[in-house]
């Protein structure tokens, strides 16, 4: 009789270690988060305090000739240009990728550019892997123009394509004797 009671014993608790088990394995699969999507844009980052235009070069275009275009105050063909008023705190725009071989192309043969100047004034909260999401639009890559900057214009290129793991933070000057501040490639 006492054999068979401590067989019912051992088999009970490890019937009540089973379960425990599986309470705290799903608990655990349940509580973990989504991966971040993979990054489709470009932000940007411009302080309000003075009235800024932020040109987007077009998709497969040099850089520079929309470069030379907005310090001579003309605009590019297939660029896109935005002015941000003055104002308190800070606006954040995204600019997509680029995406091969979709869309019309402008008559330069390069498809042209577009942004996302997103709502309010605060500086964004960044999640996973430091990036700004909003919709189904996520950027890792981040060009941010200094509070003090005399730049009142910001060119910027959209990435060629996705990159991987964290984004890549560009503090953005003006060059030599211009109002013009470009962001590096991607």
């Amino acid at each position: 009789m006492g054999r068979n009671r401590v067989i019912l014993v051992v088999g009970v608790s490890l019937l009540v270690l089973l379960v425990v088990i599986g309470l705290v394995t799903s608990k655990k699969k349940s509580t973990s988060k989504a991966a971040a999507p993979p990054p489709s844009a470009r932000a940007v980052v411009v302080p309000a305090s003075r009235a800024r235009t932020v040109v987007v070069a077009p998709c497969g275009a040099p850089v520079a000739s929309t470069v030379n275009d907005a310090k001579a105050g003309k605009s590019a063909p297939g660029a896109t240009s935005i002015g941000l008023p003055a104002g308190p705190g800070v606006r954040t725009l995204l600019v997509p990728n680029c995406v091969p071989k979709t869309g019309s192309t402008n008559s330069a043969g390069n498809l042209p550019s577009a942004a996302v100047v997103l709502p309010g004034n605060e500086r964004r909260t960044e999640g996973q892997a430091g990036e700004i999401t909003v919709g189904q639009i996520s950027a890792r890559s981040k060009a941010i123009l200094p509070d003090g900057s005399g730049a009142r214009t910001v060119v910027v290129s959209p990435c060629a394509k996705a990159t991987k793991g964290t984004g890549r933070d560009v503090v953005l000057s003006e060059e030599k004797g211009t109002q013009v501040a470009v962001a590096p490639s991607c």
